[in-house]
């Protein structure tokens, strides 16, 4: 019986720090004031690195990896970089049947690296679309109460700081494709 109740609250306190965290990464990057640490990356090594050590957070077994041998090294800050894939490979998870497929895939296109991550969800409608990646935008039905609208709108703003784009694609009743470029 104690047990559960610690467990509890552990997962409580975890998701109130992120919550902080979200919050305290929202006013720097809206004061511009969060200093990108970059580095050179080989993304096909990064992003597979980054899936190996994911199993305790997503079930590997349902990701399909698509992911280019020849992409670019590109200079980024690997820890926002590891932020802005992780919050859309996890929003996919979370938002599609457990049992559904999960697809990553990474593309060398004219000037820049596309890294994507589509699902089979639920999908997202019209309206809803344009407004995602604002701050505190949550789609219409969606009523969990941990969740404050944070973590598109801050992969959109490490996106943009990276000198990146970032959308998503999506048809109801079919799923979603987020993507972000570099």
């Amino acid at each position: 019986m104690v047990k559960p109740s610690i467990a509890g609250i552990l997962d409580g306190t975890r998701r109130m720090t992120l919550m902080i965290e979200d919050l305290v990464d929202t006013a720097r990057l809206d004061g511009g004031h969060l200093a990108l640490e970059r580095e050179a990356i080989r993304l096909s090594d990064f992003l597979g690195e980054i899936l190996e050590h994911s199993d305790k957070i997503i079930d590997l077994d349902r990701l399909t990896v698509d992911v280019a041998e020849d992409l670019p090294t590109v200079f980024a800050d690997a820890n926002r970089l590891e932020r802005i894939f992780m919050n859309l490979l996890t929003n996919a998870c979370k938002y599609s049947p457990p049992d559904s497929p999960v697809r990553i895939t990474a593309r060398t296109e004219t000037d820049c690296v596309r890294i994507a991550v589509i699902d089979k969800g639920r999908g997202i409608d019209e309206g809803d679309l344009p407004h995602i990646f604002d701050r505190f935008y949550r789609v219409k039905g969606e009523n969990r109460k941990d969740r404050v609208g944070l973590g598109l709108y801050i992969a959109r703003m490490l996106v943009e700081a990276h000198g990146g784009r970032i959308g998503a694609e999506s048809v109801p009743g079919r799923g979603s494709t987020f993507f972000f470029t570099l």
